[in-house]
């Protein structure tokens, strides 16, 4: 029997829906921030993967704790996750063409939705880390050194194999940082763009009403057979 699973990670970048199903809460983790050695790395695997072995560690160990307090949850999440994830740029990606109409104060006001849909589901994501099998695959750099990938593949409890794609860019300091995720072939940066262009046509058009009404909807990148 096949089965529809909601992946977890169409929430990288924002809350998609509470009725997801968190099975891949691990590489949420991947985008935890390092010391600044390790942040100038050549090659962002390193850093994706240093970061995933460090914040699992302290996951497993404050379970309990966090479990318990939602606050130092969410504290956890903008002190570890956020800084180390590119949020303005990716919120620029998502709204399209409607950037450049957008004011200044528009463009903050979404980057800072944004942001806390972020918090919300990172928070969530952590407390469902279950000890999910990663694999990194090897990695090859491209033409440009201020970009990069890094491919993954996560083992779910079905047995599934799903490949997810980070994709990473430096920042001006020179430290790499999320900009996009691709999970099972789907790119996540333009399935939300297409839903911000459609809540903007649902809103007339109106920023300011897009920006409130945000929310994305489930998207289905993986199906389990059962």
């Amino acid at each position: 029997m096949e089965t529809r699973r909601r992946f977890p990670m169409v929430r990288l970048f924002t809350s998609l829906s509470s009725r997801l199903v968190l099975v891949l809460p691990a590489l949420l983790l991947a985008l935890s921030p390092l010391p600044a050695a390790a942040a100038g790395e050549a090659n962002p695997q390193v850093v994706v993967k240093s970061a995933v072995d460090t914040l699992t560690a302290r996951i497993v160990k404050e379970r309990q704790a966090l479990k318990s307090s939602p606050a130092a949850l969410n504290q956890l999440v903008e002190q570890n996750i956020t800084p180390f994830v590119d949020i303005p740029g990716i919120a620029r990606g998502v709204m399209g063409q409607f950037y450049r109409q957008a004011s200044d104060a528009q463009r903050a006001r979404f980057t800072e939705v944004f942001k806390q849909s972020m918090v919300r589901t990172y928070a969530n994501g952590l407390i469902a880390y279950d000890n999910e099998k990663i694999v990194f695959k090897p990695y090859r750099p491209g033409d440009d050194p201020a970009r990069g990938q890094v491919d993954v593949e996560v083992t779910l409890d079905s047995g599934t194999v799903v490949p997810v794609t980070f994709q990473m860019q430096r920042d001006a300091q020179g430290n790499w940082k999320a900009r996009n995720l691709i999970v099972n072939g789907l790119n996540l940066g333009l399935t939300f763009r297409k839903r911000f262009a459609e809540v903007m046509e649902q809103n007339t058009n109106n920023i300011d009403k897009a920006i409130a009404a945000w929310s994305p909807g489930p998207v289905d990148v993986v199906k389990d057979k059962k």
